[in-house]
């Protein structure tokens, strides 16, 4: 019998609108979609996540799990492209059959394929709200440049050389300190926590201010400030600052013009500001060639300011000689760390500055050179960038031409590239929030979604593989933070347990990846071991180990598995009276367990009972029962068909609830 079948039909995986239910929102990245299924082997996260849905569920909670597949990455376009040269459902379906095979709690009504046509749209008209909103900017931005690729990545991904590159990149600036506090206030571990917020790349800057020739005051940040005295330019970006203050009225009309055009680098503002370190008058430039309202060019530390000096025939100051400072006042003679900490004292003690802290990677890139994935929506490059937000749904035919609506005429060619992970699976967990109506293109800085955030958030629990953390965990907090200041009411936080992962292993401890040319079939797997024991596997394995797929220890649980039926199937129906104790004793405490969302001391709990009681003892058919109900989470096929067998059950085990 297809028991997934029966739990859809019972509407087990289905949202109420039972208003007086708990509602509880269980959250996991969706795998990356290919032509042949979790043939890296990492389902741990998945199953964790549907043992924690079905246990909800029990607790008769109103219980949100979105499922899905991410058919937006490059392999999956790849793959089916070279396979059957257009566009189709193929690998989705090998991915929805191994879910239903692993016991995983899908439904084909419910599930989120995120290349169909209404998750394109939906996810298209979020990236059109943040750039109108000027969080999403198109412009040169110093990027890593892979030429051989074509391929361009962020300081969160990419290493090597950097260039100038025209993309589209997220200002997040502004929500980094709600950001950091959000991650302050996960459930999670203080090393993982440390480890996100390092990605922001925090530090602490001396903020003080640099009076101009026009007798206004620029306040700057220095993260380097022993490097005061080496500044020969400052650029200001009319992107986030109001320049008219810092522009001369002789140079109004070079500014204007570079400001209505995207070819220019820089004009010059026709004004100075005097360094409070030498005293020396430094020139200020109108840019939009950095991601930042104001940057110090400092050529003799810094080798892209050094080229762009030579480029473009600035003059610069040299500040180092032999490791030590020179043309920098109090600070010639020092070191560079001596420097620092001179500089620091000196200012600070004469409350000319203050140490503050501000975040390097305050600028994420949302798009990418090849043209897989959800498609930009449809934005002319010509002196500047016009949006046609009435044009949606944007969508990608069978050949992989892009649709509009009917009656829809593009002037011009539009922009080439597509929309980077960092944000297509960093939406995922805010756009799933409306997952009964995941058709509309409703604005997801709406009023009318502020319930539905109220409602749901924040995720109760959320498994996440490690190597996933960036587009997984931190985007969405981020991308959330914004909508959170946008909308301008208190909203809860977006996560709060979090639990993450590693890679799953080979039997050698290798990563299982094409590479290492050992990936894995795994419905030869499920044929084999069935789901009750891949969900063991996943279920025992300690959460800070790789899981190993080890076809020898998998045939030791299906055995383990066969023993716990075996014993369950000679259930006697007269009472036990001298077990209900030890049976009591068990439920609550791996209620206990599942309430703190730790699976494996459950998992243990459960084997020690196991060896000590039901391998031993003749239990009765009220004691299978209730034993039944308890392992339902981690083994929902078993459970059901045992249920069925032995109590012909009318309606799914989870309607029973768990046992009191």
């Amino acid at each position: 019998m297809d028991w997934n079948l029966k739990f859809i039909n019972d509407k087990i995986y289905s949202v109420d609108n039972d208003r007086f239910k708990e509602k509880r929102y269980v959250f996991s990245p969706f795998p990356p979609a290919n032509m042949h299924g979790f043939q890296d082997g990492d389902i741990r996260h998945i199953v964790l996540a549907d043992i924690m849905a079905r246990y909800m569920r029990m607790e008769n909670h109103n219980v949100l799990y979105p499922t899905g597949f991410n058919s937006l990455t490059k392999e999956s376009f790849q793959e089916c492209k070279k396979l059957y040269k257009s566009l189709d459902d193929k690998s989705v379906e090998v991915f929805y059959d191994q879910m239903v095979k692993m016991g995983i709690g899908i439904d084909d009504q419910k599930c989120i394929n995120m290349r169909h046509a209404e998750y394109v749209s939906l996810l298209q008209n979020a990236f059109i709200e943040f750039y109108e909103r000027n969080y999403i900017k198109y412009k040169p931005s110093l990027v890593y440049y892979d030429k051989e690729l074509n391929e361009i990545y962020d300081s969160f991904e990419g290493t090597g050389k950097k260039s100038f590159v025209k993309c589209f990149t997220l200002d997040v600036a502004g929500i980094l300190p709600q950001v950091v506090d959000d991650i302050n206030h996960l459930d999670l571990d203080d090393a993982s926590k440390e480890d996100l917020i390092q990605r922001l790349l925090p530090k602490e800057v001396l903020q003080m201010d640099f009076l101009m020739s026009n007798g206004e005051a620029l306040e700057i940040e220095m993260e380097e400030p022993e490097y005061m005295g080496g500044i020969s330019y400052i650029f200001l970006n009319p992107n986030y600052l109001d320049i008219r203050k810092y522009v001369s009225i002789d140079e109004y009309g070079s500014v204007k013009a570079l400001m209505e055009t995207e070819e220019a680098l820089y004009a010059f503002s026709g004004l100075t500001a005097k360094n409070p370190l030498t005293g020396l008058d430094i020139p200020i430039f109108i840019s939009k060639l950095y991601s930042k309202g104001i940057y110090l060019g400092i050529p003799d530390v810094d080798s892209e300011d050094r080229l762009l000096v030579e480029n473009e025939g600035f003059d610069y100051l040299t500040i180092l000689k032999d490791g030590l400072f020179i043309n920098s006042d109090i600070l010639d003679g020092y070191t560079i760390e001596e420097g620092k900490k001179k500089i620091i004292e000196a200012f600070t003690e004469a409350e000319m500055a203050r140490v503050t802290k501000v975040y390097q990677n305050s600028e994420i890139l949302v798009s990418s050179y090849e043209c897989f994935g959800a498609l930009i929506p449809f934005l002319e490059d010509k002196d500047g960038i016009h949006s046609i937000k009435d044009f949606l749904p944007y969508i990608i035919s069978l050949q992989f031409r892009p649709v509009l609506l009917d009656n829809v005429s593009i002037p011009g060619e539009p922009i080439f590239g597509t929309i980077h992970t960092n944000f297509t699976e960093g939406m995922l967990p805010i756009l799933s929030i409306l997952y009964d109506n995941i058709g509309s293109i409703e604005s997801v800085f709406s009023l009318d979604n502020k319930k539905a955030f109220e409602d749901w958030l924040p995720i109760d629990v959320a498994y996440i593989p490690k190597n996933e953390i960036v587009s997984g965990l931190l985007m969405p907090i981020i991308l959330y933070n914004i909508i959170k200041k946008e909308v301008s009411y208190s909203l809860p936080r977006l996560f709060n347990k979090i639990v993450l992962l590693p890679r799953a292993l080979d039997v050698h401890q290798k990563t299982i990846k094409r590479q290492n040319n050992n990936l894995i079939d795994m419905d030869k797997y499920l044929e084999k071991f069935d789901s009750n024991t891949i969900r063991l596997l996943c279920g025992m394995t300690k959460i800070e180990d790789e899981m190993i797929f080890d076809i020898y220890y998998l045939s030791d649980l299906k055995e383990y598995i066969s023993k716990i039926e075996v014993s369950l199937e000679s259930a006697v129906e007269s009472k036990r009276p001298n077990l209900d104790y030890h049976f009591h004793l068990l439920q609550n405490k791996l209620k206990n367990c599942l309430d703190i969302k730790d699976i494996k001391a459950y998992v243990d709990i459960l084997k020690e009972f196991n060896e000590r009681i039901l391998f031993k003892e003749i239990i009765s058919k009220q004691q299978a029962l209730d034993y039944l109900k308890i392992i339902y989470p981690i083994f929902p096929e078993l459970s059901e068909r045992l249920y069925n067998q032995l109590f012909n059950g009318r309606y799914s085990i989870v309607n029973e609830g768990w046992p009191n």
